[in-house]
């Protein structure tokens, strides 16, 4: 799965940003399954059209219809550099199947050492 283009970004009221991507296929229950690999999913399916949103904490949220090309990303205000290319890093590890889920634990492992580092001492970050 990969994104053809970005059809519409905003700056959000809370500082998030937002993007509509549109993507070469279809969001599948597949997908919506990998997913559940890396943060919270809430599945709407009693709806004409299953809907679903994705949360990953201080990272990004998603959310869409099952079986639509159009996704909703929010990424994060205070690490939208850091988490960035997350959504990209998604579609690009589902196609890798298992394999791809503890590849970007990985990756999230060193994203989230960056944001401990960024937020500097404090409760829950060490000295």
């Amino acid at each position: 799965m990969r994104i053809l283009r970005s059809v519409q970004t905003k700056v959000c009221v809370d500082g998030s940003l937002m993007k509509e991507y549109v993507l070469d296929e279809p969001l599948t229950g597949g997908f919506l399954k990998f997913l559940e690999n890396f943060g919270t999913l809430r599945f709407l399916e009693q709806l004409r059209k299953p809907y679903f949103s994705f949360e990953k904490e201080l990272f990004i949220s998603i959310k869409g219809f099952t079986g639509d090309c159009t996704v909703e990303v929010r990424y994060k205000k205070e690490f939208q550099d850091l988490v960035a290319d997350y959504f990209h890093l998604l579609l690009y590890y589902y196609d890798q199947g298992e394999r791809g889920i503890s590849s970007l634990k990985g990756q999230e492992d060193s994203i989230r050492k960056k944001m401990k580092t960024r937020s500097g001492p404090g409760p829950g970050n060490g000295p």
